[in-house]
């Protein structure tokens, strides 16, 4: 607001990729085309207090470099609520991706080989019910990360698939398994590609499988897209 830029297009900048995430004392970038603070038009509805003591902006010497603003600790906002597991919610409501997110280019993209998550059969695909893969399994299989990310929902909350991980891997794109017998991830643990999240069950399914599945902006895609060849 004070220099008159699009949140978005600051986070871009600075590779921001979750709002919530900024600290105290981290040097933001500013476009070289900046050159001066704009007075800013703050809303009646608006509370804005000062820290004594904490500078709020700092301007580097070379004029040819960007300038840097440090964050003021008075005005640090998050763009991400806290999620948390709700009775019989919806996948898509699990895994909504922040609003206040930057429009970049997605980490995953379609042609990027994810890892399976489990070996197994395919009991039934994404052309025939329009979510995922149900794959089959052992009992206390290991499960793993399709991709790094980072744990966004943990829990049993969504109606039908039983324990469940959500993982993010970047602000449109997740990964869900569900029916899961054993989860050994938390909340906002970030996992590699190929770390064990879950031990295959089957909690609220007739048999033993996974469901996975890949949702872009909260709708489900076909993980084939997606997946390399099996191991």
């Amino acid at each position: 607001m004070r220099y008159g830029l699009d949140s978005r297009a600051l986070a871009s900048l600075n590779a921001v990729t979750d709002p919530t995430q900024l600290r105290l004392g981290q040097v933001l970038r500013l476009p070289e085309s900046v050159t001066e603070p704009r007075v800013p038009v703050v809303s009646q509805n608006v509370r804005v207090s000062r820290v004594p003591g904490v500078e709020s902006e700092t301007v580097t010497t070379p004029s040819q470099e960007p300038e840097t603003v440090v964050l003021d600790p008075a005005t640090k906002t998050g763009g991400t609520p806290a999620i948390t597991n709700t009775p019989n919610q919806d996948i898509a409501e699990a895994a909504q991706p922040a609003k206040t997110a930057p429009k970049t280019t997605p980490a995953v993209v379609p042609g990027t080989r994810m890892l399976w998550p489990v070996q197994g059969t395919v009991l039934s695909d994404y052309a025939a019910n329009g979510k995922g893969l149900d794959i089959a399994g052992t009992q206390g299989d290991v499960v793993v990360a399709a991709a790094a990310g980072q744990v966004l929902f943990v829990g049993d909350g969504v109606k039908g698939y039983g324990q469940l991980v959500i993982i993010k891997h970047s602000p449109t794109l997740v990964t869900a398994y569900g029916h899961n017998d054993k989860i050994v991830v938390k909340l906002n643990d970030k996992v590699r590609a190929g770390q064990k999240i879950a031990e295959l069950g089957s909690s609220e399914s007739s048999r033993p499988m996974l469901r996975f599945e890949v949702r872009e902006k909260g709708k489900p895609v076909d993980p084939m897209r997606y997946l390399g060849p099996k191991r």
